[in-house]
């Protein structure tokens, strides 16, 4: 078993890794959170809320979480299985007459909540993904349903579709009888307690970041328009916090019986998908949830890409852990920095309970003109870190502590200074001031100015 405070420790590292990567990576703002047996153990925000006027980022700040809608939107759908006023395998018609006589009227509910229903993606004009238009109110997606909506035929593989959760969001409201933004607050955010949560743009008195565009062609981020989703609102439109994010979505874990019975959280995390990743890892998908897999262990959740923001959730099922990332630019690696911090979770998680103290002592963060290295203990083991790459843990070396100034370098690669001796050399206040040896680096500040 780890030491008694292995997971405050690491998150308190994990918060520091997160603001050096907001920093290098130029990001205006990070707010991240983590979630374990239900507690929340890390809460924090970095950066900037909005880069023109400077407002610094706060943990209340609500992003457009994107299409985290469709996993909010399937635990709505699950509660109305669960008490029977829904089946998964009803079809689309039998809860929203308007869609009869559409190939949408004959979607399976199943097939809508998996993307398995072969469905256009966001219908022949995308216009208002580039704040060229309104997204589609009701009437407007009515009428992708009636030009129709096939593309392959429903149940051949997967193809992710945001119009075919704004059919699912008609489904509910017929099912309960109330706008789909009603039965969102009644059924999902009002009984978990989520202030700062809605189904879409709302008059919530907490902030809404400003998103901003990406780098890839400019030097400089503009600020992007933020609308409504209207009737993709169940697809697209959520705004949320990452700490109460991480509050929604673990009600899909085993030990959480809030909101679903135990069958409903299963069959989410079922795999009914392979899929492919945008960075071309394997993947899968359930019912509202993405699985990939982090350190061996299958993670559920879901992330968003908004105009000028980009959000990831991760959720360890089995163990009750919940890790979500937002950001506030289009090019924000929230996938990359939540997959770091998991890994960082998992590392205190899998700990050993071996002694601390000697190997805390020599912690810090360190530079020369090759490179930086974090000297940080997870989980027992005394680790040089690079923050500079996009994975903390994937190619770290283990140090072995062999007295009070000196440790043996165990390197994670044959190309480093495996097996020899770095040299400590501690300032007035007994902390690490620099390197020598095999080692040769001078203490720095952990976030530049």
């Amino acid at each position: 078993m780890p030491a008694d405070d292995a997971i405050p420790h690491a998150l308190e590292y994990a918060d520091r890794w997160l603001a050096y990567r907001r920093w290098r990576l130029r990001i205006p703002g990070v707010q991240a959170a983590v979630r374990i047996g239900g507690e929340l153990v890390l809460d924090t925000a970095h950066g900037v809320a909005d880069e023109a006027t400077g407002e610094a980022l706060t943990s209340a700040h609500r992003f457009r979480i994107a299409s985290h809608s469709k996993a909010l939107a399937a635990i709505v759908a699950m509660r109305l299985v669960d008490e029977g006023r829904l089946r998964l395998d009803d079809v689309a018609q039998q809860h929203a007459p308007v869609l009869r006589g559409t190939d949408a009227g004959r979607l399976l509910v199943r097939e809508l909540l998996s993307h398995g229903g072969g469905a256009v993606r966001d219908g022949d004009d995308v216009g208002f993904w580039h704040l060229a238009g309104p997204f589609p109110d009701h009437d407007g997606l009515l009428a992708i349903a009636r030009s129709g909506v096939e593309r392959i035929p429903a149940s051949v593989e997967f193809k992710y579709s945001n119009v075919g959760f704004g059919l699912l969001g008609l489904v509910v409201e017929g099912a309960t009888g109330v706008p789909y933004a009603d039965a969102f607050a009644r059924l999902l955010a009002e009984p978990l307690g989520l202030a700062a949560t809605a189904a879409d743009l709302d008059d919530g008195a907490a902030p809404l970041v400003t998103g901003h565009s990406a780098l890839h062609s400019a030097t400089e981020r503009t600020a992007l328009g933020s609308p409504a989703a209207r009737a993709l609102a169940a697809a697209t439109g959520a705004v949320s916090t990452a700490a109460e994010l991480t509050d929604a979505l673990r009600t899909v874990v085993d030990a959480d019986d809030r909101l679903l019975s135990a069958a409903a959280r299963r069959r989410m995390r079922q795999q009914h998908w392979s899929t492919t990743g945008r960075d071309g890892g394997a993947g899968g998908y359930g019912l509202g949830l993405m699985l990939r897999e982090v350190d061996g262990r299958t993670w559920a959740g879901h992330g968003g890409a908004w105009t000028g923001q980009a959000t990831r959730t991760l959720v360890d099922a089995e163990r009750d852990v919940v890790v979500s990332v937002l950001t506030n630019a289009i090019d924000g690696p929230a996938e990359e920095l939540a997959v770091g911090l998991a890994r960082l979770v998992h590392a205190a998680l899998e700990g050993t309970d071996a002694p601390v103290e000697r190997a805390r002592s020599f912690e810090g963060s360190f530079a020369s003109v090759w490179g930086r290295v974090d000297v940080v203990e997870l989980g027992g083991r005394l680790l040089g870190v690079s923050p500079t790459a996009a994975d903390p843990m994937a190619a770290v070396d283990e140090l072995e502590p062999l007295d009070d100034d000196r440790v043996r370098i165990r390197a994670a690669t044959g190309m480093g200074s495996g097996h020899e001796t770095a040299i400590a050399e501690r300032g007035a206040d007994g902390r690490v001031a620099r390197w020598r040896g095999a080692w040769r680096m001078e203490a720095v500040e952990a976030v530049p100015a």
